[in-house]
């Protein structure tokens, strides 16, 4: 009797073998959504047995737990405060993050999960007050450097930049695939810099936003 054959299984360390988990399920979630994922497509894809992949993450609600977690630490490592110029530190974060999308399964499914559902917003809300406490602390920075000029707070621009930011990536994904999400976040740049770059440091910092992004 022939012996019953499955997907090939790797033979990987139980670190590497969540990191192949966590990117075979970004895959699934990117392609077809938290609700049609499941965990059979999930160890198929990662090529270990369903056991192997429940030891790591007992429910697909973990799993999408742990996209989202590992999506902030990809994110977040993104943010430079050694820059001399903290607001091209926050538009070549932006930049590094738009890559990602285009790129990364891991960065894109988290965002699509954070938005997705409502058992994810305590781990979604938790992300932004990260996000915004974060690039806070930049517009804070660049507001003492002379780079900026308002009366807004750098919490009220680490506010609403972020969201910003959410809403252009999201708008981009929806219309053309992410196709135009450089220009479109090059444009954000332009409106927020426009607004409330200090005359003396604007071209500089618009050049910035160029050299980034490319010319529109």
């Amino acid at each position: 009797m022939r012996a019953r054959t499955g997907p090939p299984h790797r033979d990987t360390g139980r670190v590497e073998r969540r990191a192949l988990i966590l990117e075979a399920a970004a895959r699934e979630f990117e392609r077809v959504g938290y609700a049609a994922t499941t965990i059979a497509a999930v160890a198929r894809d990662a090529g270990v047995s369903q056991g192997a992949l429940h030891f790591h993450f007992p429910s697909k609600l973990s799993l999408a737990l742990g996209v989202i977690d590992e999506q902030n630490v990809r994110t977040f490592d993104v943010v430079s405060h050694a820059d001399t110029s903290p607001v091209e530190a926050l538009v070549t974060a932006s930049r590094g993050i738009a890559g990602m999308l285009l790129t990364d399964p891991v960065v894109s499914a988290g965002i699509r999960l954070s938005l997705e559902r409502g058992e994810f917003g305590a781990a979604t809300a938790a992300f932004y007050e990260q996000w915004i406490g974060g690039i806070s602390d930049l517009f804070r920075l660049a507001i003492a450097a002379g780079e900026l000029r308002t009366d807004l707070t750098a919490e009220q621009l680490g506010a609403t930049v972020v969201p910003m930011f959410t809403g252009v990536q999201l708008v981009s994904a929806v219309r053309t695939g992410r196709q135009d999400l450089f220009p479109a976040v090059s444009a954000m740049w332009r409106l927020v810099l426009d607004g409330i770059a200090a005359p003396r440091h604007r071209d500089r910092l618009l050049g910035v936003v160029a050299d980034l992004f490319g010319t529109p």
